[in-house]
């Protein structure tokens, strides 16, 4: 057995590695013509640089593990590749959960316009917009792991939580007030939400979910939170929303197009509140995706089921 590893380990966990593998060739490579050569006969990839190509060459890969928990960029060759994939959805939930809250205080609380303020000194009390959170209605666009932990941090600031989800479930195995299915479910979602927060998976059927007729149906003066993709949500249209005053403000981590172009209007609107797609970064972030590897490296080993396996049909 044979593992290619293109992912950037320090040298002791790829000690660590090796340690598990005694007797099986172990290679570390950044190179992409090596990398691509070894993929061939490879039966184990844990991916960094090169994921699409490696995933393309390695036709003998039993199991391939992707560091991200978003996989929409690959989706296709994942589809096509004989291997088991996973990906590190389920450890990032909840330091986003964290980050979701952070956008969110920053325009309830004003401290967006306060940043603003201090660059200029200016003191300044009034005009502000503030709110609080407790009472006001949240609705979830995805209640997979990251949406549950969004909810539950939801309900501890005293919030009335609902969730869309695909697939049905019992409301009792959700942390939620309300459960939704599907589309259909969004759209009667929606007209009850004083903040909506996207954390599905991107895939073809939530490409631009979030148009203009959704954002329409919001309550008036909501706040947009995108913390998962950002072609899930009609970008031009939420601009109208936010200068048309439909919206009170929006936090966004995601972009359609990334780094986000200079022209985009998103920079001037001084109810957005843009950070670089870090919503899933820690100074954990690098010892969690380790983690997760080596711990799915000793179920394939042993034979047991994978923790984060990619549903080739669903898309994530």
């Amino acid at each position: 057995m044979k593992l290619l590893i293109t992912y950037n380990l320090m040298q002791y966990q790829l000690e660590e590695v090796r340690s598990l593998l005694r007797h099986c060739p172990v290679i570390l490579s950044r190179e992409k013509e090596e990398a691509l050569r070894e993929a061939r006969d490879a039966d184990i990839a844990f991916l960094g640089a090169f994921t699409r190509e490696v995933l393309e060459e390695g036709l003998k890969l039993r199991w391939a593990h992707i560091p991200w928990a978003g996989v929409d960029r690959f989706l296709d060759v994942i589809r096509r590749s004989p291997a088991v994939v996973t990906c590190g959805k389920g450890i990032f939930d909840a330091v986003m959960a964290d980050h979701v809250f952070a956008l969110l205080l920053s325009i309830t609380r004003g401290i967006n316009l306060c940043v603003e303020d201090k660059m200029g000194r200016r003191w300044r009390r009034a005009e502000l917009g503030l709110t609080d959170l407790r009472g006001k209605t949240m609705g979830i666009v995805g209640l997979g792991s990251v949406g549950r932990e969004v909810a539950r941090r939801a309900r501890a600031f005293g919030m009335y939580v609902m969730g869309v989800k695909r697939l049905p479930s019992s409301l009792s195995e959700e942390p939620v007030d309300g459960l939704f299915i599907g589309y259909e479910g969004l759209r009667a979602m929606l007209p009850d939400c004083d903040v909506l927060v996207i954390t599905a998976a991107l895939t073809p059927e939530t490409y631009h979910l979030i148009g203009e007729v959704e954002l329409e149906s919001l309550r008036d003066g909501a706040i947009l939170i995108n913390v998962a993709r950002g072609a899930i949500v009609d970008e031009e249209a939420l601009v109208n929303a936010l200068r048309s005053g439909k919206l009170a403000g929006a936090g966004i981590d995601v972009f359609e197009w990334e780094p986000l172009p200079p022209d985009s209007p998103l920079w001037e609107l001084r109810n957005v509140v843009l950070t670089p797609h870090i919503g899933g970064i820690s100074d954990k972030t690098h010892l969690r995706i380790f983690e997760r590897f080596m711990e799915n490296l000793r179920r394939f080993l042993s034979g047991e089921p994978l923790l984060g396996v990619v549903d080739k049909r669903a898309g994530y």
